[in-house]
């Protein structure tokens, strides 16, 4: 993982969201990259499955669709320093949401890597 804040950030619409640990939600550009300043100093590593991928909406002009959105579902594995500085590991599932920009990539409009839990 190249832990590179400003790569992740770049892969943000200017208000998307993060959904955290205890259901708090991130949002903005300024808020995200603080997040994985402090989460990057646990030094993780992060294995992603992406299991579905299912696009919908957006507008039709002429024979193309611009705009849609997508929603990313799959599978995790984290391995991080614990708040004690031992190795802790955790798998889940993820939900991501990504919207289609005019000039045809995607960027995140809500990262979930929680799914809701007690």
């Amino acid at each position: 993982m190249a832990k590179d804040v400003d790569g992740i950030v770049a892969l943000q619409e200017r208000e998307a969201a993060i959904i955290d640990w205890d259901g708090s939600v991130i949002r903005g550009h300024a808020a995200i990259r603080a997040f994985y300043v402090e989460w990057f100093e646990s030094d993780p590593i992060l294995q992603v499955s992406p299991l579905q991928i299912v696009e919908a909406g957006g507008t039709r002009v002429g024979n193309k669709v611009i705009g849609r959105s997508a929603s990313v579902m799959g599978t995790y594995t984290l391995e991080q320093d614990g708040p004690d500085g031992t190795r802790v590991s955790f798998s889940g599932n993820f939900c991501d949401i990504v919207r289609q920009q005019l000039n045809g990539t995607w960027l995140y409009i809500q990262d979930n890597p929680y799914p809701p839990h007690s």
